[in-house]
């Protein structure tokens, strides 16, 4: 998929995880929990040049500029992502060669980039500017996890598909949407997950879930559709 149709589906899908919580989470860690997303979105693609996070405009908009995404992208793509490919390719010979849809389109990839991203925020927040590690940083990486995840699942609904073990196996996860087509399936995933994150969000306060089961709708509600997405997506047929 493109970046536009990463970003809403995974910020889409953070919005109906986080939609139960929404009147009581404070409001840096929702900013933290979506910015996390959103740059996790893109981040599996540092590995092909032509990707949105390497470029200052936000992918669908128009005139704006987000000057923070190469800052990510170029990070991401020499300080993580041809480190962890080291290992890849000590092991695994040109298989482990850096490549699109290769390592960071792996869970073994992105939990890697996550944790590297996560020691660098941390070394450079405490020496360079002596910032405490808080709560805020650690959603950021959750989300950021979360978004890269995303990420994953997304492409697997496309034909070129995803090795989710790689490099424990080259079996590719594939559906049938050819990204770039106008195939009208991503804006409806992304739609149907808006919804629900609406309704769940309403849902709480007009008292219509039980009080202690409230809190675990948005992770329930966001799984059962992500099995419904990679169905239509006609994944294995």
């Amino acid at each position: 998929m493109n970046g536009n149709e990463h970003i809403t589906i995974s910020l889409a899908t953070d919005a109906a995880v986080l939609a139960p919580w929404l009147w009581s989470i404070h409001p840096a860690w929702l900013i933290a929990s979506l910015f996390g997303v959103f740059i996790g979105a893109l981040a599996p693609d540092a590995d092909a040049n032509d990707s949105a996070i390497f470029h200052t405009r936000v992918p669908g908009g128009r005139g704006k500029r987000l000057v923070i995404l190469p800052v990510f992208g170029y990070g991401i793509r020499y300080l993580i992502y041809y480190p962890i490919s080291l290992p890849f390719i000590l092991l695994c010979g040109e298989r482990g060669m850096p490549r699109h849809r290769g390592v960071l389109h792996s869970l073994i990839g992105v939990v890697l980039m996550t944790a590297l991203l996560g020691f660098y925020a941390r070394a450079i927040g405490a020496i360079v500017f002596a910032i405490p590690w808080d709560m805020g940083f650690t959603i950021f990486l959750l989300g950021f996890l979360g978004g890269a995840v995303g990420h994953l699942l997304e492409d697997s609904c496309t034909k070129s598909g995803v090795a989710w073990l790689f490099p424990l196996s080259d079996h590719r996860t594939r559906g049938k949407i050819v990204t770039g087509s106008g195939d009208q399936r991503p804006a409806i995933y992304a739609g149907a997950m808006c919804a629900a994150a609406f309704g769940l969000a309403a849902a709480g306060p007009a008292g219509l879930v039980p009080a202690d089961l409230y809190p675990w709708t948005g992770v329930v509600a966001a799984c059962i559709l992500w099995l419904l997405f990679l169905v239509t997506a006609r994944i294995g047929r």
